[in-house]
């Protein structure tokens, strides 16, 4: 073999792109989870209430808590404490007293959806769905330039 970097560099280009692709598939699911609420929303932090549990049959989701303005008043200051289920609280990893930053609808404050998570615990990597979403990208184009590079 005359040129081993020409091997080397299309291996790494291949994982690259697929690293990207993996990426992708998971992050664009939980992006489209966002768009559950229908509008852009207020941007709030809350905590996780209750982490999801299972009581016999029933399993019931996780809830957050969080502050917003009355329902009837989406002027006034935010001092209402709403314990909600948010729209997408399948698509993150929800456990209580987890730190979460969450959008509400200002017309129903009671509808809220989880924009990302950020866990306490050492090791542990802030969630965020537009965030995944950049590498994804990031890694295919990464790897579709390292390949096109390779045979030029």
């Amino acid at each position: 073999m005359d040129q081993p970097w020409l091997t080397i560099t299309l291996v790494m280009a291949t994982g690259a792109l697929a690293l990207g692709i993996a990426i992708l598939r998971t992050a664009l699911p939980q992006r489209r989870a966002l768009g559950r609420l229908g509008v852009r929303g207020v941007r709030t932090r809350g905590e996780v209430a209750r982490g999801a549990r299972r009581e016999g049959p029933n399993v019931h989701p996780p809830q957050v808590r969080y502050q917003a303005p009355p329902v009837d008043r989406p002027d006034a200051p935010p001092t209402q404490t709403y314990r909600r289920t948010p729209l997408n609280h399948e698509s993150h990893p929800l456990h209580a007293g987890i730190p979460v930053v969450l959008r509400y609808d200002p017309a129903d404050p009671r509808r809220v959806v989880v924009v990302h998570t950020k866990d306490g615990r050492p090791g542990k990597v802030s969630y965020s769905a537009t965030a995944n979403l950049t590498w994804g990208i990031f890694f295919v184009l990464f790897g579709m330039g390292m390949g096109v590079a390779t045979f030029l």
